[in-house]
């Protein structure tokens, strides 16, 4: 009976597998050239989950993920371990072998490539003192980024990789003008068909930022966590990068073409739609005009009950506790650092928003409440796409590089540039420093004309600035060796006061704004300083300006800081290097190109950069500056009025 019933449950275990067998062909049978396979075969290719969906197939790959039976995972943990083992030994030929495994195993993930190719690139090829091994190792990078690409084909994320590896660390190093050299000569590395003149680092990664734009664009690809405004940027970015590195190497004229390009093309980006992240649509190049839409509905608001505002301010100046009228009503001077603060608490409390403004001409005249309302809303709704576009236009620092292409097409910038080209020959080959020195101070007369003419690059802040006090140095050594300084009528010495960053030339300019009794409140020319700026940033003593009147000086402290105020919280000035070159956040870096110099570097600190300036333009955005207005003149009188009533 026993054993009667042992083949009888077999017999069953069979006929329910050949039952069985039956629907798993339908769901899992493979597609082949006659047939779409079953039902996950058809699903794989509906959602384009398959391989050749992806990208390339590589029947090795194939092969090894069958071989490990379901172990997938466990073998790719292991020859990870295996990888970090081999970094952490220096055994750089087993550990490029351990990658090119890794990649057969696990070719669609898309953070490996990412994560090994600048493993290479960045901190693999610092190990080595021969500048030819480093670049091989940062080619071996590139080409592992675009073995990943083949595998994931139309990857924005990949290709845009692609497109700042070979940017960035080919044109950045300190081994740049080696390795640019090596670039345009590897005939391994580039495409029998790429002309001589397309072999250009730079030229070669604005390609791929132009096919991680089209991968979005035309193919339908997500643009991932990426910031939208340094995504679209990045072709012209690159462009421009190739028009000053070509200049640098003396190739005048075509730079000239190069940053006519670049301007052209910034222009293009400043017309693109740019989506923001809460779903509204940005041009860069409209922010003019919708300032000045923004000034022309607030007029309009004002306009329809003369002295709207200060009924407002009243109304909410008669809301504050005594403990904050009695420090509004301290004068300035006098008010401690509680009652500051209380003052300031309060000037950011009676903000009047235009809504505020619409109800209240309603109540006065209830006659204008319907159009006022609709001006209030336009204008809640314009300073909100401002705001907007002021945020992501300040992430990629959209107005100075438009300033930039603009002015490097200048005579004066292309003759200042090609004179310090000659006066770096004259000094480093010929040893000729009096030579030179005649080139330097022939340059910087064409620069102070640049600065003269674009009035905006005298900020403090802008990349030029730090380009030229870069020279500054230069010039600085060929007078070192003819014992001579700085002269007196240097004609960049406001650069040398705000761009000073390594102190070499405090002491000088110290004494000469003693000799010449400038005060703190001047520029090294006697010109009042631009309020904007603010003081001068150099250490040392310098001439205080004199008091008009104790009131004046408060006052003065006061409006400042009022100024601040007035500005949309949080509100960001995005620096040209910071917002367009992101890297890795887990590694330390070369001066020169962000290359992390040992230790693994983590590809996700690109993305949390990104994802950082997106996240700063939401949260400020969406603040109470974008629907309520700056602090109201009238609310600031009325406080101010206050204050200084005795």
């Amino acid at each position: 009976m026993n054993e009667r019933g042992s083949f009888y449950r077999k017999l069953v275990y069979g006929v329910v597998i050949a039952v069985l067998l039956f629907p798993l062909s339908l769901l899992s049978a493979p597609t082949t050239v006659v047939s779409e396979g079953g039902v996950l075969a058809k699903l794989r290719t509906q959602n384009q989950l398959s391989q050749s969906n992806l990208g390339e197939i590589d029947p090795a790959s194939e092969t090894m993920k069958l071989a490990t039976l379901g172990l997938r995972g466990v073998a790719v943990n292991l020859l990870w371990e295996m990888a970090n083992e081999y970094k952490k030994k220096e055994d750089w030929t087993n550990l490029t072998a351990t990658l090119e495994q890794l990649a057969k195993l696990q070719p669609n993930f898309i953070t490996f490539w990412k994560f090994q190719s600048w493993n290479l690139s960045y901190n693999v090829s610092v190990e080595f003192d021969d500048y030819h091994d480093r670049y091989y190792y940062v080619r071996r990078g590139i080409q592992f980024l675009q073995q990943g690409a083949r595998y994931n084909r139309d990857n924005p994320e990949l290709l845009w990789e692609l497109g700042w590896v070979n940017g960035q660390k080919v044109g950045r190093s300190d081994e740049r003008e080696q390795y640019r050299r090596l670039y345009k000569a590897d005939d391994e590395f580039h495409p029998a068909d790429r002309p001589p003149d397309r072999r250009d680092n730079w030229l070669v990664g604005k390609g791929y930022y132009e096919d991680s734009i089209a991968a979005v664009d035309e193919k339908g690809q997500s643009l991932g966590r990426k910031s939208p405004a340094i995504f679209y940027s990045s072709p012209a970015k690159s462009q421009m990068n190739y028009a000053e590195a070509i200049e640098t190497e003396g190739l005048f004229e075509r730079g000239v073409a190069a940053w006519r390009l670049a301007g052209k093309e910034w222009t293009d980006f400043g017309n693109m739609p740019i989506e923001h992240s809460t779903g509204r649509i940005l041009y860069f190049n409209e922010e003019d005009d919708l300032a000045e839409r923004v000034e022309e509905l607030e007029d309009e608001l004002d306009g329809m009950h003369e002295g709207i505002k200060q009924l407002l301010a009243e109304d909410l100046m008669a809301s504050l506790t005594d403990e904050e009228r009695s420090a509004v009503e301290t004068p300035r001077r006098q008010r401690g650092p509680a009652q500051d603060a209380l003052v300031h608490g309060v000037l950011r409390r009676l903000r009047v928003s235009p809504l505020d403004i619409a109800a209240r001409i309603g109540e006065e005249r209830p006659e204008m409440a319907r159009e006022a309302a609709a001006v209030a809303a336009e204008l809640v709704d314009t300073k909100e796409l401002l705001t907007f576009t002021r945020l992501y236009n300040d992430t990629c620092n959209f107005d100075y590089w438009a300033v930039r292409c603009e002015f490097e097409q200048t005579v004066d910038a292309v003759q200042a540039r090609e004179k310090i080209y000659r006066g770096q020959r004259e000094f480093r080959e010929n040893g000729d420093p009096i030579t030179a020195r005649k080139l330097y101070e022939e340059a910087f007369e064409g620069w102070r004309a640049v600065f003269d003419e674009y009035p905006q690059l005298n900020d403090g802040m802008d990349t030029t600035g730090d380009d030229v006090m870069d020279l500054i140095y230069q010039y600085g050594k060929i007078l070192d060796q003819l014992d001579e300084r700085i002269p007196e009528d240097f004609p960049l010495w406001d650069v040398i006061e705000y761009y000073d960053d390594e102190r070499e030339f405090t002491q000088q300019v110290v004494e000469r704004r003693e000799r010449l009794g400038l005060r703190d409140d001047q520029n090294a020319f006697g010109a009042p300083l631009d309020p904007e700026i603010g003081s001068l940033p150099f250490a040392g003593p310098v001439r205080s300006s004199e008091p008009s009147t104790d009131e004046a000086s408060s006052d003065d402290a006061s409006e400042t800081q009022d100024a601040v105020d007035e500005q949309p919280e949080g509100e960001i000035e995005a620096d040209a290097d910071a917002a367009d070159e992101p890297a890795p956040t887990d590694a330390s870096y070369d001066s020169q190109d962000g290359g992390a110099e040992g230790g693994v570097s983590d590809q996700n600190g690109t993305e949390a950069s990104e994802q950082a300036d997106d996240a700063n333009a939401n949260a400020n955005a969406d603040s109470d500056a974008v629907t309520e207005t700056a602090t109201d003149d009238a609310v600031e009188e009325a406080v101010n009025a206050a204050s200084d009533a005795e």
